[in-house]
C-alpha cells in the first residue's frame, strides 16, 4: 500500500514533469526523492495510471524506463494543438482528483446542506414521512422535503430513492428531480438521479412524469429518463431494476462503465474502467454491500487487468 503523502508528492512531481524540463535544482531534489524505493514505485504507479486515464506523457517523464513498461500500448490519435498552460492546468487537475478520489472524501456538499435526510457511502436507509410514506435511499443519496400547504414534495438532491407512497388524493405526492417531476398515481416507485438526468422505474401503480415541458403517464413495470430539458421515450424496465434496494445490482447485457460506475457509488475510494474494456457487455448479479468481491469477479470474468493503488484506487483495463 502506497501511503497516501508519498502518492500526493509522486502527482506532484508528474505535473511538475509535465509542464516541461525542471530547472537544474529541482530535478536534482526530484533524482534525490526517486532514490527511495517507495517514492520510485509511487512515481511508477501513477505514470502508468497517466497513461491509462489518456493524459498525454511529455518528455520529461520518459528517462523512467519501468514507467514505459508498464504503460499500455494504445494507437496514437492525432490531438489538437492546445496551449502549454491549458496542458498544465488538464495535468493538474488530473492528478489532483485521483489523489483526492484515492485518499478524500469528496461528496455534494451543499445538497447535503439543504437535505432532510442522507446516506453515506454503502448505506441504505429506510426513512417514514410524517404522512406515512416509506423512502428507502440508496447509497450516497440525499432529499429534501415540504409538506406543507396542499402538496407533498420530496426533492431528490442526489443518488436514488424508492417511495412507497401514502395513498392521500387530496394532497399529491411529488417528487423533483433533475429537472423534472414525478406525481403518484398510485403507490410505489423508484428514482435515480445521475449525471443531470434522473431514471423514473414504477413498480407498482402509475406515475405521471413532467420534463422538458412534456408530460406523459408511466405505468407499472416501465421506466423512462428525463430531465430539465427532455422526456424519454417510456420502455420496459429490466429485470432487477429495483434490486439495489436489497444491496444487488442486476446486469444484463450492459456496458462494463455503467456497471462499474453503479459499484463505485457504493465504495470509498476511486474506481473506474478505462479504454475499450468500458464497452464491453456483461450480465451478472452483484453484491453492492460487497462491491470489491464485485470487481474482482468481473476483472476475473473478462480476463482484465486492474492498476490498484490499494483498495482505495482501482483502475480496470484490458
Amino acid at each position: 500500500m502506497i501511503p497516501a503523502a508519498v502518492a500526493e508528492t509522486a502527482a506532484d512531481w508528474i505535473v511538475r514533469r509535465d509542464a516541461g524540463p525542471l530547472p537544474a535544482e529541482d530535478e536534482r531534489a526530484f533524482q534525490d526523492w526517486l532514490a527511495e524505493p517507495a517514492h520510485r514505485r509511487a512515481f511508477e504507479q501513477l505514470a502508468a495510471l497517466w497513461g491509462l486515464m489518456d493524459a498525454e506523457p511529455a518528455p520529461s517523464l520518459a528517462p523512467l524506463p519501468a514507467v514505459r513498461r508498464t504503460m499500455p500500448r494504445r494507437p496514437r490519435v492525432p490531438a489538437a494543438p492546445r496551449a502549454a498552460g491549458t496542458r498544465r492546468w488538464t495535468s493538474a487537475a488530473v492528478a489532483a482528483s485521483i489523489v483526492l478520489a484515492a485518499f478524500g472524501a469528496l461528496g455534494d456538499w451543499p445538497a447535503r446542506l439543504r437535505a432532510d435526510f442522507a446516506t453515506g457511502v454503502g448505506e441504505r436507509r429506510v426513512v417514514t414521512l410524517e404522512d406515512g410514506s416509506r423512502v428507502t435511499l440508496g447509497s450516497s443519496s440525499a432529499i429534501a422535503h415540504d409538506f406543507s400547504g396542499n402538496a407533498r414534495t420530496v426533492t431528490l438532491l442526489e443518488g436514488s430513492a424508492f417511495f412507497e407512497v401514502a395513498p392521500d388524493r387530496r394532497h399529491p405526492f411529488t417528487v423533483e428531480a433533475a429537472g423534472g417531476s414525478a406525481t403518484a398515481l398510485g403507490t410505489a416507485f423508484a428514482v435515480r438521479e445521475r449525471d443531470g438526468s434522473a431514471e423514473l422505474v414504477v413498480t407498482q401503480h402509475r406515475v405521471r412524469v413532467r420534463a422538458g415541458g412534456q408530460s406523459g403517464v408511466v405505468d407499472e413495470g416501465q421506466r423512462v429518463d428525463f430531465g430539465a430539458q427532455a422526456l424519454g421515450p417510456v420502455e420496459a424496465a429490466g429485470n432487477g431494476a429495483t434490486a439495489w434496494t436489497q444491496g444487488r445490482l442486476v446486469a444484463v447485457n450492459r456496458p462494463l462503465g455503467e456497471v462499474v460506475a453503479e459499484i463505485a457509488r457504493h465504495r470509498h475510494g476511486y474506481l473506474s474502467v478505462v479504454g475499450a474494456a468500458a464497452q464491453l457487455k456483461v450480465s451478472g448479479v452483484y453484491d453492492l454491500d460487497h462491491p470489491l468481491a464485485a470487481v474482482d469477479s468481473i476483472e476475473r470474468s473478462l480476463k482484465l487487468r486492474s492498476f490498484r493503488l490499494s483498495d482505495r484506487l482501482i483502475v480496470l483495463h484490458r
